[in-house]
């Protein structure tokens, strides 16, 4: 499937002062959604070809997020989202010392609001997940390029 991120870009000559410009995304092997306390839901890449950045999402409203392959949703890591919680999601480009290039793993997880707690998931190339309380852990040493 084709996915579209539907852009909004600054445009003076438009008498709106913007326009929308359609960019194809190269679909990830692992993404998020989210559903919400109504039961609707919300996905990276949906299925009407559309792409979602992160910052859409309602955090306010969301009971709980998950990570899953993007063509077998079976395989998934399930988060129930509770009020304090801060969710977080970005991807972690890493360049082993065995290797000449860079390997994305991608990184989500939460921090407690008011608090220093947090749990970060970080899921590797192989589809191996690690789960720690502090981002600063070394990624290298687990054999990235399988």
């Amino acid at each position: 499937m084709k996915y579209i991120f539907k852009e909004t870009i600054e445009d003076k000559e438009s008498t709106s002062g913007f326009k929308f410009v359609d960019t194809e995304i190269t679909p990830e092997r692992w993404c998020w959604g989210v559903v919400y306390k109504d039961g609707s839901e919300l996905h990276q890449f949906d299925n009407k070809g559309i792409f979602h950045q992160i910052k859409e999402i309602k955090m306010e409203n969301v009971k709980l997020f998950s990570m899953y392959k993007l063509y077998d949703i079976k395989k998934r890591i399930d988060l129930v989202v509770m009020p304090d919680m801060q969710i977080f999601h970005f991807y972690r480009n890493i360049k082993p010392y065995y290797s000449d290039k860079f390997i994305k793993v991608y990184v989500f997880g939460y921090k407690i609001r008011g608090t220093s707690k947090t749990n970060y998931t970080f899921i590797l190339p192989d589809d191996r997940i690690i789960i720690a309380n502090k981002d600063n852990i070394s990624l290298e040493k687990f054999e990235l390029n399988r």
